[in-house]
C-alpha cells in the first residue's frame, strides 16, 4: 500500500511540473524574448534623457549648495574611484571638465525633462502592450488616449520618486536618531544601515511592480494576480541586481577600453534579463489565476452534479 507522504509528494511534483510546463508554453506563445527585447530597447532609449535630466539637476543642486562644485567633485573622485590611482592632476582635470559640464544645468534639466517625458511614455506604452498580451486583455486604449495616459503615468511616477526621496530622507533621519539612542556603533551600526537601506529598496521595487501589474493594463488585473506577479518579479530583480552588483564591484575592469565595453555589454544583458523576469512574473501569475479559476469551476460543476 502506498504511504501518504510519498503519494502527496508525487502529486505535488506532477502539479508543479504541469504548472511550469504551462508557464513555459504560454511565455513561448506570447513571444517572451521579442517582448523583452522591446522593453529593453525602450529602457536604453529612455536612459539618455534620464542622464541629461540627472546631470542638470545635479548641476543646479551643486551650484546652489557649493557655488563652484569643482573642488567637491575632485574630492569625490579621489575617494570613490581608486582606479585613477590617486593621480591628482588627472582627477583635477576630470573634476574641472565635469564642473564645466554641470554648468549648463538649467538647459540640461529642461531638455532632459522634455525628452524623458516623451521616451519614458514610450516605455510605459510598451509595458501596457506587453501586459495586455500576458493577461489576455482584449481591449486597449486608443493611440491618443494611450499616449496621454502614458505621460500621466510618467508624471505620477516622477512625483512618487520625489516623494520617495523625501520619505527616505525622513526615515534615514529617524534611523540615525534610533541608532544614536541605542548607542550602536562599528559593525552593529553598519549592519543596521545596510539592513534599512536594503529593506527600503526591496519594498520600493515590490510596490512599483505591484502598481505596474495592477494599474497599467486597460482592465485592472485582480489584486491576488498582481501580488503574485510583483513578488515573483521582485525576487528575480533582487537576484539579478546582486549578480550585477557583484560583477561591477568584483569582476569589472575599468582600466581598459576592452573592460569598459564588456561592462557595457553586461549592463545590456542585465536590462534584458530584468525584462524577461518582469514578463515571467506576469506569466506565472496569469497561469496560476487561470488554474485556480478552472479548479473552482470544476468544483462547482461537480457540486452541482452531486
Amino acid at each position: 500500500m502506498t504511504s501518504g507522504p510519498p503519494h502527496l509528494f508525487g502529486s505535488w511534483r506532477r502539479r508543479s511540473h504541469s504548472f511550469l510546463r504551462r508557464v513555459v508554453q504560454k511565455a513561448e506563445e506570447d513571444g517572451i524574448f521579442f517582448m523583452a527585447g522591446a522593453i529593453s530597447f525602450n529602457v536604453l532609449v529612455a536612459i539618455v534623457p534620464l542622464v541629461l535630466f540627472a546631470v542638470g539637476v545635479a548641476g543646479l543642486v551643486l551650484r546652489s549648495r557649493f557655488g563652484e562644485p569643482e573642488e567637491i567633485l575632485t574630492g569625490f573622485l579621489l575617494e570613490n574611484l581608486p582606479v585613477l590611482g590617486g593621480d591628482l592632476e588627472l582627477v583635477t582635470r576630470i573634476g574641472r571638465e565635469l564642473a564645466d559640464f554641470l554648468a549648463a544645468g538649467k538647459s540640461f534639466t529642461i531638455l532632459g525633462a522634455i525628452l524623458l517625458l516623451w521616451f519614458a511614455s514610450r516605455l510605459v506604452g510598451t509595458l501596457r502592450t506587453v501586459l495586455r498580451e500576458i493577461f489576455d486583455i482584449g481591449t486597449a486604449r486608443g493611440i491618443v488616449w494611450g499616449k496621454i495616459f502614458d505621460m500621466g503615468i510618467v508624471a505620477f511616477g516622477g512625483a512618487l520618486f520625489l516623494l520617495n526621496i523625501g520619505t527616505t530622507a525622513v526615515l534615514r533621519a529617524g534611523r540615525d536618531f534610533g541608532v544614536s539612542l541605542l548607542g550602536l556603533e562599528g559593525q552593529a551600526l553598519n549592519l543596521v544601515q545596510r539592513a534599512s537601506v536594503q529593506g527600503l529598496a526591496v519594498i520600493a521595487i515590490w510596490l512599483l511592480f505591484l502598481g505596474v501589474y495592477r494599474f497599467l493594463p486597460h482592465r485592472p488585473v485582480p489584486w491576488r494576480t498582481a501580488l503574485i506577479a510583483a513578488t515573483f518579479a521582485s525576487v528575480v530583480h533582487e537576484v539579478l541586481k546582486s549578480g550585477f552588483g557583484w560583477y561591477v564591484s568584483e569582476i569589472a575592469d575599468y582600466r581598459s577600453t576592452y573592460g569598459n565595453l564588456i561592462s557595457l555589454a553586461v549592463l545590456f544583458f542585465w536590462i534584458y534579463y530584468e525584462a524577461i523576469g518582469f514578463i515571467l512574473g506576469g506569466e506565472v501569475a496569469q497561469v496560476w489565476t487561470m488554474r485556480e479559476a478552472r479548479r473552482v469551476q470544476i468544483r462547482d460543476v461537480m457540486g452541482g452534479v452531486s
